[in-house]
């Protein structure tokens, strides 16, 4: 989850479900679970027990259960089940984002594409096809620098190499990668690929 900074209630959700399934943990390891220093973990575990979420069981001076109790599972469903429905208004935004670009490609004349970058952004505008039953735009392979990819998959779809290009019928190449977008377009230019052929998701 790193694009998500870990709220007061994400840290009560992580909590919860962390003691759920292991009361004899440590405070160090609440600290790591819920991403927060170990000394504001007494200030969670202490405001839980205030609200009869969980109850500290003192089995020695040094060795501390922290059960959850039924209103603490019923606190738990309740803080899981409304991270997954924000989780979900983001996806559905973002799959719309991507649904829109691929029509743009479409509308454009693209039927046949090659991506540029097999990593996350690749694999999630990939995923986002193949949920679909209509599917105008084809992705033939994924093109990527890294030697270590070329040569395998991703969700079915072959990683090749630059100079792997010619081998494919395809109309255009869509570059897939933020942080790399300007040096791939200029990769592309250098190896006399045609610009009027390059589409970059994240810059129309």
């Amino acid at each position: 989850m790193k694009f998500f900074s870990p709220t007061s209630e994400l840290k009560e959700l992580l909590l919860l479900q962390h003691i759920e399934k292991k009361s004899d943990t440590t405070q160090k390891e609440i600290a790591k679970i819920i991403d927060s220093a170990p000394s504001m973990v007494n200030v969670y575990i202490n405001s839980l027990e205030k609200q009869n979420y969980m109850v500290r069981d003192y089995k020695s001076a040094k060795i501390v259960y922290y059960n959850i109790t039924p209103e603490g599972i019923k606190r738990k469903n309740y803080l899981a089940i409304t991270y997954f429905h924000e989780l979900l208004k983001l996806y559905r935004m973002a799959e719309e984002n991507i649904e829109n670009f691929l029509q743009v490609l479409v509308n454009k004349g693209y039927k046949d594409v090659l991506f540029y970058g097999a990593g996350e952004v690749a694999e999630t505008i990939l995923g986002v096809i193949k949920s679909k039953k209509y599917r105008p735009l084809k992705v033939v392979a994924l093109i990527d620098d890294s030697v270590e990819k070329q040569g395998g998959s991703l969700l079915g779809y072959k990683i090749i190499s630059t100079n792997e290009i010619k081998k494919y019928h395809h109309d255009g190449i869509v570059i897939t990668s933020y942080t790399y977008e300007d040096d791939l377009s200029n990769r592309l230019r250098q190896i006399g690929y045609p610009k009027d052929k390059i589409e970059k998701f994240f810059t129309e």
